[in-house]
């Protein structure tokens, strides 16, 4: 059978239509495939993208911001390491060593002014004899309480005085509130001073309530 020209023409067109319109559905799937594979993808490579920046800028601010709290406590850390290095010095220098009795001969020869600066001062109080070079900026040479070294102090300590007593006030005892003030000043000297031996000769009854 013979097909008119005209007749195949449009049979021709058609069929090249029909293709092309196959091809095109074929690209518009395969871009809707592209497309729904990247909405499936990229909210997780995101979240996860996001995560790790927000995590590596959070530890960043939390390195930065302790930076000048780790170089404080450096420097303190040091400070008080050089202190103490500074207190065992002293320590050693001023350390006499503790005996059963002093007397008070021997106390004399400990009150800041025969030796350095670094030196042992020694006092008694109450019958007990102290090492009060912690206090050195009190009882040192100069200082305020300095008249209590080398001595015995019970007396001037229980009077609060800072100047020695007369004749007439030595020949008396001491009443209840210079005995009280006296404890009070040994809670202190106690807690605070290490004991280095007893005043030989000191009678107890003196203080004694």
């Amino acid at each position: 059978r013979i097909i008119p020209k005209s007749v195949a023409a449009i049979a021709t067109f058609t069929s090249s239509k029909a293709t092309q319109q196959i091809e095109a559905n074929h690209k518009i799937a395969r871009v809707r495939q592209t497309k729904r594979t990247k909405l499936n993808m990229e909210p997780t490579t995101i979240a996860a993208s996001t995560a790790a920046v927000v995590v590596g800028s959070f530890f960043t601010w939390l390195y930065i911001d302790g930076a000048e709290d780790r170089k404080r406590d450096k420097a303190n850390a040091e400070a008080e390491a050089q202190y103490q290095a500074r207190l065992a010095e002293r320590a050693r220098l001023a350390y006499v060593e503790p005996k059963d009795y002093w007397s008070v001969e021997e106390l004399a020869q400990y009150n800041g002014t025969n030796d350095d600066e670094n030196g042992p001062i020694l006092f008694a109080a109450n019958g007990l004899v102290f090492n009060v070079w912690k206090g050195r900026n009190f009882y040192g040479p100069g200082c305020e309480y300095h008249i209590f070294a080398g001595r015995d102090a019970t007396r001037l300590l229980a009077k609060s005085k800072l100047e020695e007593e007369t004749e007439e006030e030595k020949s008396k005892p001491l009443n209840v509130a210079e005995k009280a003030a006296l404890a009070g000043w040994m809670y202190t000297f106690e807690s605070k001073y290490e004991v280095v031996g007893k005043l030989e000769g000191f009678d107890p009854k003196e203080t004694s309530f």
